[in-house]
């Protein structure tokens, strides 16, 4: 998953040129980052310092839980995306002033979906192979099309 993430995370700062550093983690550990490596766990700890700031606004506000969140100061732009659970991945990034808001959270978004999907050209290939019941009668279902039940 590390490799992948990786790419996921390579592809995110290629495509949305607002990013300036970003760190992708999950829980409390540190995925994969272009912070200095000193910085990185200092990110992680205010990524959920901020999470936690914008959850309780949210319940005072009765709102669904937080899921993304955007910071603007005069120097530039910070966000967090975040998976609601507790243990999730989340992104917490930096980027310009005047940053295209919804282009960056869709790009850190595909990032986290992409970082958890299963490298499938890595695997070994199996044949899947099920028995299907249909009145009493046994069909053998595959996946490989050239091969008949």
């Amino acid at each position: 998953m590390k490799e992948q993430a990786e790419k996921a995370f390579a592809e995110m700062l290629e495509i949305s040129t607002d990013m300036d550093k970003a760190v992708l983690f999950a829980g409390d550990e540190v995925v994969v980052s272009n912070f200095p490596e000193s910085l990185q766990g200092t990110m992680v700890k205010k990524a959920h310092e901020l999470a936690k700031a914008g959850a309780a606004r949210a319940a005072d506000m009765g709102s669904a839980p937080l899921t993304q969140l955007v910071a603007e100061s005069g120097g530039g732009m910070v966000f967090l995306v975040q998976e609601p659970e507790s243990a999730g991945m989340g992104i917490l990034a930096t980027a310009k002033k005047d940053s295209r808001i919804g282009l960056v959270f869709y790009d850190m978004k595909t990032c986290i979906r992409d970082a958890q999907e299963i490298d499938e050209t890595g695997s070994a290939e199996v044949e899947i192979i099920q028995d299907e019941y249909v009145e009493d009668e046994v069909f053998e279902v595959t996946e490989d099309p050239e091969r008949e039940a």
